[in-house]
């Protein structure tokens, strides 16, 4: 009799597994289960098409990076482990150790190593196709002048630290006093500021703080107290910061126009 009953148990662990794993759908050949969609739907939070389309999507990267011979080495993922672990102000080892204990390292390996692998495949496809000319960033300054109009002066608070998390909670409790942070009063004229911080200020609401950032020694973020005046930066102020909007726009363009060629001539199969 306890034979008999763990084999219907087994049975129908079989067939319940089996109804888990519907192929649902396939790309070149290659299925994609219902565990998958579920598991996608779970942890993106998106609805259950938005998955399976993102399973297809992925599938045929997946597919286009094998074809290309593209590949990560464990010295690239772990050169971007280290670049994490020095914005959380700690060494690789410590990092390593805290996502060891609360089981997340090799999920976060993995998602590096995809993150890498598309990199190299989207360079491959779009790089020899960048190209920018002078008048092309003319047009677009003329076009865009709005996005290249700044302060005239600002006043700030900056909160210096060694550790992130103290920054966090500043934001959180502005009053709150603390040995591990510096804090400094600056009043800036708009050509006293470099270019990535002066749009980092433009982009921070008045009364608001700048999100966190790094600045070699320590971590920053920056109270806006406020912004007076008006000016319009010239071309050749903003010169680099227009041939870097156009290379962008240009390479989500490309990409865009490939992978939509790559996905009408795939074998796409929907199954009930």
């Amino acid at each position: 009799m306890k034979k008999l009953i763990k084999a219907i148990i087994i049975t129908f662990s079989f067939l319940n597994a089996k109804i888990i794993d519907k192929v649902v759908a396939s790309v070149n050949g290659e299925p994609i289960t219902s565990y998958e969609v579920n598991q996608t739907y779970n942890q993106l939070k998106i609805d259950k098409i938005q998955a399976l389309n993102y399973l297809i999507d992925k599938k045929i990267l997946e597919e286009e990076i094998k074809k290309r011979g593209i590949s990560v080495d464990e010295f690239d993922v772990e050169n971007t482990l280290e670049k994490i672990a020095q914005k959380n102000g700690m060494s690789l080892f410590e990092f390593k150790s805290i996502l060891k204990e609360r089981g997340e390292l090799e999920k976060l390996t993995l998602q590096i190593k995809d993150n890498l692998l598309k990199e190299k495949l989207f360079s491959q496809i779009v790089n020899s196709k960048l190209r920018v000319s002078d008048k092309e960033i003319k047009n677009y300054y003329q076009n865009h002048k709005n996005e290249f109009t700044t302060f005239k002066n600002i006043q700030v608070v900056a909160y210096y630290s060694k550790i992130p998390q103290k920054l966090e909670e500043i934001k959180k409790s502005p009053l709150i006093s603390d040995k591990n942070i510096i804090t400094e009063t600056k009043v800036f004229e708009y050509n006293e500021v470099p270019l990535n911080l002066m749009y980092l200020f433009k982009n921070t609401k008045q009364g608001e703080f700048t999100p966190i950032i790094n600045n070699g020694a320590n971590y920053v973020t920056f109270y806006i107290v406020r912004k007076d005046g008006k000016v319009e930066l010239s071309l050749k102020d903003v010169k680099n910061l227009v041939a870097n909007k156009i290379i962008k726009e240009k390479r989500d363009r490309i990409l865009k126009e490939y992978f939509s060629k790559l996905k009408n001539q795939a074998d796409i199969k929907i199954y009930n």
